[in-house]
């Protein structure tokens, strides 16, 4: 039965585009000429470790630092440095009354820097660790500026980064960093002044490739290995160091015995976690990869796939047709997230998808379009249409039809449900909802999303044309690996699929895990977590990566679009495509996920039940009210078992799991699940106790992520639960649970709209975003500020502080000076930000106005209460009954497309973006091309001629009854009736007469 769509926004949507350089020079077969590029020199076995510590003010200036000069586990040299211009003199009799008990040396920065980061540590390529580098390297700094390589030197690759200059000795190199994301960053040697080739090596075309070094961060190889964020406090206990970090709050003090040893035994923890670290990475295996390229999961996937001998499909393919790769990046959506049942507390149980990704790889065969030398295609428009028309959903209980889903299909939706990037809030942000939608222009979709739109509509989407992709042959040199660098995880990429295997081994190690002693639990669950993050890297992400070059000037580049011809646009924001970048398979895998969730919805809805919300791997599955609890446990679980069949792992299990947060924290017993969702990737999940009190079992932190905890866990509300452990993970805290029982309170106690906000005192202090000057841009909001400081007492790159927003509800928004007569300027905004500091109250009372340094009375502030205000009632607005004070089922809507944006990469944080006020870097935006903008213009034109046309009618007919008046009760009484003097009448009547 076809499904009526409901009422038409009329609404342009946004398209991935392909964006390249505007001419492609690809590579002479016949070029023979060897490569004569030196192989870089790997690290040595020397190690430097440092760590810095700093005033307590915005600054962030250097007082003094700790180091430790190892070769190999050996100590050669420990010290501490210090800057002249930091310390008092009492403060310099206390650093060397330590360094002399702790046979410490103590240098004055400059001699740190050149006789042990540049004389030992740079020449003897000794990897240089910390926790946090970035901060640390710019604390050393005596200069800093953009980085603008040339293309020449680096490939740009570090431009829109920093470069710092460390030595006043010509020598020595600067430090390149490039902030990649909030636990990596790019770090490098710049290129040395000298010449690096002899000239017999440049005659016989010989290149010594520049040293670059050899940074590690463990911050970000920790976090790549665990998959999760760490501090150095967490890591040394997650790690069990023998010596954990010490704790210290009295950073403004004067420096004492206290610091000086937190500060040394910093650097001491360091090295015993980057041992701990590099330990576990070795035992990955791979051989080839350099931990210090190591900058998050996805790097661990890239060196599985270099490790098998696996080159890159753009490498291999490079000649792949644009305007295919655009119609492929037309077809590309992320994970489904949605919102069913909107602010009604609902009795759920939470299904999720066991490694969805992994597994549509394994249904697909996707595992033969990595190892192929590239890909084929072909019309497949018949058998597209043919299968489209006769497929139900028992057919897709075959695996066998999985494989058939390898095409991209363009339709032109006329009422159909797919996947639709619009800005349903109209707030500038682009967001992807299942909608109906409508359209003149043709568009690509995978054939998962129509199959998709088919069982959610009851109708098949009309076919225009239809490709078919196949992998080529076998890439020659594959070779196998050790998953972990362990025998039992044996893969040979020719033989074996790298997806299937993976999972099939990690269920192996979980249920070891799972029956094992406490004692060997731990190591374990390291394995079965290294596993998960192999599958779940080689599957999604690296294929569509991304990276945005921010250029010094506009160039120019060519837009490939789905939707029409390229164009030629102008941008200084340019996209380079990652190293593994294969956006079929990004869209081959993010296509079938959906069309599992629609499977779902539809087996659900078949079922007689309901669905609360959905995430890219899960549903939460809703009872209806009037359904007994053992009726809706058995319907959910023949939902379940329907995806048995699906099963291609070596291992009995459906692929559709009932999840562990449904089973009773005391007895491991099924019991009931309540949720309350908000909007997408927004609920919480509780159990309710036998006073019908909530009891969290998961929460989202998600749009809460960018606020600081208001108060530490110490001293969380005493008339609130302490959450179990389990619902502590992933981003999640405290206060966040707090948060959310005080939501779900209020929507059980009947007044969902009016949530308690002030349960604790902190909520009535300012609400405080963590700030990082990240990158240049970020750090112009201090050019003012920093314009008449000296260098040491300026805000620096990487320097972390604390940002504020001005209540909406205080009109003293701006700073004036009363004492200037005359007319006053007009006035800036307040901006206001403070040092870095846990504490709130000790935060607020040094804020400042970070453009004139000048004062802030932080009565003006927005609090956490008001920062807060709309959380609870967040709207759904790319869904109808989705606004502020909507409850209850949420609606497609139905999206009529009136022009096509074309984009770039999507932000993925952009909550936090917007709250700091990073604008202008959300997305990259192609536009429109001349084809859309005509008919945009067009469309336009044709709007306001109806408009017009229709204000014409409406005046005839208005003056056609006048005339009649006129002539039925004459001139004088029909004007004296409409409030007109007779003269003005009579001079309307003749001006409109024909």
């Amino acid at each position: 039965m076809t499904i009526v769509p409901p009422i038409t926004d009329h609404l342009p949507i946004a398209v991935r585009a392909f964006a390249g350089p505007r001419y492609i020079v690809l590579p002479d077969p016949g070029d023979s000429k060897p490569n004569r590029r030196r192989p870089i020199a790997p690290a040595s076995e020397w190690t430097l470790i440092f760590d810095t510590e700093t005033k307590a003010d915005a600054a962030q200036a250097l007082r003094f630092g700790a180091y430790q000069f190892r070769k190999g586990d050996e100590l050669d040299e420990a010290g501490i440095f210090y800057d002249p211009d930091g310390i008092t003199p009492a403060e310099l009799e206390c650093l060397l009354a330590y360094a002399k008990v702790h046979g410490l040396r103590l240098r004055i920065r400059e001699d740190f820097i050149d006789d042990v980061f540049f004389a030992r540590a740079f020449a003897l390529r000794a990897r240089i660790v910390g926790f946090n580098l970035p901060f640390d390297i710019s604390r050393i700094a005596i200069k800093h500026g953009s980085a603008r390589t040339p293309m020449s030197d680096d490939g740009g690759a570090m431009r829109g980064g920093f470069t710092f200059k460390l030595s006043k000795q010509a020598i020595y190199p600067n430090v390149r960093v490039k902030h990649m994301s909030h636990r990596a960053a790019s770090i490098a040697f710049a290129a040395t002044m000298n010449q690096r080739d002899s000239r017999g090596q440049r005659k016989r075309g010989l290149q010594t490739p520049v040293r670059r070094g050899h940074f590690i961060d463990v911050k970000t190889l920790a976090g790549a290995l665990f998959a999760r964020n760490f501090s150095l406090s967490s890591l040394c206990s997650f790690l069990k160091v023998e010596h954990p970090k010490l704790d210290y709050e009295d950073f403004a003090a004067p420096i004492c015995d206290e610091m000086i040893r937190y500060g040394v035994a910093d650097v001491q923890a360091t090295w015993e976690c980057y041992r701990i670290a590099l330990a576990r990475f070795d035992e990955l295996g791979l051989a080839d990869a350099r931990p210090e390229k190591i900058y998050s999961e996805a790097s661990i996937g890239k060196a599985y796939l270099k490790a098998m001998g696996i080159q890159p499909w753009r490498k291999l393919q490079p000649d792949f047709p644009r305007h295919l790769l655009a119609k492929i990046m037309g077809s590309y959506f992320g994970g489904r997230s949605e919102i069913r049942i909107r602010r009604e507390s609902r009795q759920v149980m939470l299904c999720d998808f066991l490694s969805m990704y992994p597994t549509v790889c394994t249904l697909m065969h996707l595992w033969n379009f990595v190892i192929a030398e590239g890909v084929t295609w072909s019309d497949a428009t018949d058998d597209t249409r043919s299968l489209l028309a006769r497929i139900n959903l028992g057919d897709l209980q075959s695996p066998d039809i999985w494989q058939a889903l390898t095409v991209l299909v363009q339709v032109k939706p006329d009422s159909d449900i797919f996947p639709v990037r619009t800005d349903y809030a109209r707030q500038k942000q682009n967001t992807i909802g299942l909608n109906y939608l409508s359209s003149d222009t043709t568009l690509w979709f995978t054939l998962a999303d129509c199959i998709t739109s088919k069982f959610l509509t009851g109708k098949a989407p009309v076919i225009l044309e239809a490709l078919r992709f196949a992998p080529g042959p076998v890439q020659p040199g594959l070779a196998a690996i050790n998953i972990s660098g362990n025998p039992a995880y044996h893969v040979d990429p020719n033989e074996t699929d790298f997806f299937k295997r993976v999972i099939e081994l990690r269920q192996t190690v979980k249920q070891d895990r799972d029956h094992a002693a406490a004692a060997d639990r731990e190591a374990l669950d390291i394995e079965q977590n290294a596993l998960k993050i192999a599958a779940n890297a080689t599957s999604y992400g690296i294929w569509v990566e991304v990276n945005i070059e921010e250029r010094p000037q506009r160039s120019q580049v060519a837009v490939h679009s789905s939707t029409g011809e390229p164009f030629i646009f102008l941008t200084d924001r340019h996209e380079n495509p990652g190293t593994y970048f294969h956006p079929l398979l990004a869209t081959l895998i993010t296509g079938a996920a959906r069309l599992m969730l629609a499977i779902t919805e539809r087996l659900v809805t078949d079922a007689g039940l309901d669905w609360a919300f959905c995430d890219t791997d899960s549903m939460a599955i809703a009872k209806p009210e009037t359904m007994s609890p053992d009726e809706f446990t058995a319907r959910v679980k023949e939902v379940v078992q329907w995806f048995d069949a699906l099963n291609p792992y070596d291992f009995d299990a459906s692929i559709l799991k009932i999840e562990d947060v449904n089973y009773s924290l005391e007895t491991g017993e099924l019991m009931p699940l309540f949720c309350l969702a908000v909007s997408s990737k927004r609920y919480a999940l509780f159990n309710l106790n036998g006073e019908r009190q909530p009891i969290m079992r998961k929460v989202s932190a998600h749009g809460l992520g960018h606020l600081m905890a208001p108060y530490d866990d110490a001293d969380a509300p005493k008339h609130l639960p302490v959450p179990h452990k389990s619902v502590l993970k992933d981003g999640t805290v405290r206060w966040h649970c707090d948060l959310w029982h005080q939501i779900v309170t209020a929507a059980l106690a009947g007044h969902p709209d009016q949530m308690m906000r002030t349960y604790h005192p902190a909520m009535n202090m300012p609400a405080r975003s963590r700030y990082a000057a990240t990158s240049p841009n970020l750090l112009r909001w201090f050019k003012s500020y920093n314009a008449s400081r000296d260098y040491r007492d300026q805000v620096r790159p990487f320097g972390f502080m604390l940002s504020y927003s001005v209540s909406a509800m205080e009109f003293s928004e701006t700073i004036v000076d009363p004492s200037k007569r005359g007319r006053p300027k007009k006035a800036n905004p307040v901006k206001p930000i403070t040092p870095f500091e846990r504490d709130g109250q000790k935060a607020a009372a040094a804020l400042f106005d970070r453009e004139t340094g000048k004062p802030v009375d932080p009565a003006i502030l927005r609090t956490y209460a008001e920062a807060l205000a709309q959380y609870h009632i967040s709207p759904e607005a790319k869904f109808l009954n989705g606004d502020f004070l909507n409850r209850g089922t949420t609606r497609r809507r139905h999206v009529y497309v009136t022009h096509i944006q074309h984009i770039g990469k999507e932000a993925d944080d952009w909550e936090r973006r917007a709250a700091l006020g990073q604008t202008a870097d959300m997305e990259v935006d192609y536009g429109v091309s001349d084809v859309d903008r005509s008919r945009v213009e067009t469309q336009a034109r044709n709007a306001r001629i109806t408009e017009q046309t229709e204000k014409n009618r409406n005046r005839d007919a208005e003056l056609a009854q006048l005339r009649e008046q006129v002539e039925k009760n004459g001139l004088r009484a029909t004007a004296r009736e409409i409030g007109v003097g007779p003269s003005n009448l009579r001079r309307r009547l003749l001006r409109s007469a024909p």
